[in-house]
């Protein structure tokens, strides 16, 4: 049997299984079951949480990456809610029973030890399987425990653990579509792109049978309504959030000092973040050619990449004269960011696509000026707060920067008013709305 014809037959034979009817019992009905007062969850009465939150990011290499960084902050606001829902986290460990265990009263696990949540926490091994099996055997697996449980809403925080059966609603936070919008970059090519793309079809059939689906932005639920066709009553926007507690201006000598460290002087455009297509950093360095030669401005490169990016970024600047303005810091520890941010005299984020777009919103938290991408969700999350450019035109990139580095007054305005639109973003109203959107599904009949 081909690759192709052995992927096709698991896919049908997944298919068939999940539309099999899966026993249930029924749940008792009651409005104000989502929200209430703490309850110890259990093994002898593993029905007391409404609500299983999906925090298997934690555990997986999403933690320090976008997703991670919203499950973190999610677990973590809704715990300080009151009244405090009544949910509890789902894990990862690889040592754990192959069924759901309880194993503490509060999220923190083997790396967590910046989360402390009230909430109950449960396991469940990873599957010892092929990357197909895996994917079969987690839905199955998944859908059978997330009954044993007794839970009636399953939250996914990531597209690939929704399971849809009987006897629980099904939720999912939906971050973006990119692969979908740029499918040349993102799905492979041949027998990977046809893997991705039914992959994407099982997605987009998934979600059309979920219960709900939170996006992270218009933006997103814009690309949910075009692409997957999803009905707009069935999507609730609820953006990201932000933890202000850590992203604030830092202070002259935690700049100066990181300054010194990562040996960085002069005006500096700061990019923090990935490489790949979608981000678009090289046009940064082509902007960099639209200023005046005597222009005094270093560009620091931070954040994700490989030595082949920084490879091709390294001979795009020597062809164009710019090779004495970059700076590679490479990966800079959160600790570090608000001072980072605060080093530099402006932020830049000239990416293609984003579900959220959150460096942008750390940097001005931190009280530095930013010019992002007029496209996808960055208008709606710095608004009139930042500068905004066409990422297809160096020129018009080139521009913002002269005029910020020109215009002392333009920076310190937006630097006041990247402060005030941050404070617009918590995690904390990220938690309660969506916390209120689980009580109105549970309130709900099936």
């Amino acid at each position: 049997m081909t690759g192709v014809a052995f992927f096709v037959f698991f896919s049908l034979l997944f298919h068939a299984l999940r539309r099999l009817p899966l026993p249930h019992r029924a749940m008792p009905f009651s409005p104000a079951h989502a929200i209430r007062q703490r309850v110890p969850l259990g093994l002898d009465s593993p029905s007391s949480a409404d609500v299983l939150i999906d925090a298997t990011a934690l555990d997986t290499g999403h933690r320090d990456r976008g997703i991670g960084r919203y499950v973190h902050g999610l677990v973590q606001a809704m715990g300080a809610l009151e009244p405090l829902p009544e949910a509890a986290l789902l894990r990862l460990h690889p040592d754990a029973s192959p069924r759901l265990l309880k194993t503490s009263n509060n999220a923190q696990g083997p790396s967590d030890g910046d989360l402390a949540t009230p909430f109950p926490t449960w396991t469940l091994r990873r599957p010892r399987t092929t990357h197909l099996g895996r994917f079969l055997a987690n839905e199955l697996r998944l859908a059978r425990e997330l009954r044993r449980s007794g839970a009636r809403l399953y939250h996914a925080t990531e597209p690939w653990s929704a399971p849809v059966g009987a006897g629980f609603k099904t939720v999912i936070t939906c971050h973006d579509l990119i692969p979908l919008q740029f499918p040349e970059h993102y799905m492979g090519k041949g027998h990977r792109y046809w893997q991705v793309y039914h992959r994407y079809m099982r997605l987009r059939d998934r979600w059309r049978q979920l219960d709900h689906i939170i996006a992270i932005s218009e933006a997103t639920a814009s690309e949910l309504k075009q692409r997957l066709k999803v009905s707009p009553e069935r999507i609730t926007v609820v953006p990201n959030g932000i933890d202000h507690a850590h992203f604030k201006p830092a202070t002259p000598d935690a700049i100066e000092d990181l300054k010194q460290r990562f040996n960085l002087s002069g005006p500096l455009a700061l990019y923090l973040g990935g490489y790949d297509f979608r981000k678009n950093t090289a046009l940064l360095i082509r902007a960099l050619a639209e200023l005046p030669s005597s222009t005094e401005l270093t560009l620091v490169l931070a954040g994700g990449g490989n030595e082949e990016t920084r490879a091709s970024h390294d001979a795009l600047a020597r062809k164009l004269g710019q090779a004495h303005r970059l700076r590679w810091p490479g990966f800079v520890d959160d600790r570090d960011l608000p001072a980072l941010y605060g080093a530099a005299d402006f932020f830049v984020y000239p990416s293609l696509a984003e579900g959220f777009g959150l460096q942008a919103l750390e940097a001005m938290a931190c009280g530095c000026p930013v010019i992002a991408s007029n496209r996808s969700s960055l208008p709606e999350v710095v608004g009139d707060a930042a500068l905004l450019a066409n990422p297809g035109s160096a020129y018009g990139w080139g521009v913002s920067m002269s005029a910020l580095l020109k215009d002392q007054a333009l920076r310190a305005r937006l630097r006041e008013a990247g402060l005030q639109r941050a404070q617009s973003f918590s995690w904390e109203r990220c938690a309660r709305e969506t916390a209120a959107l689980y009580e109105r599904l549970l309130s709900s009949q099936p």
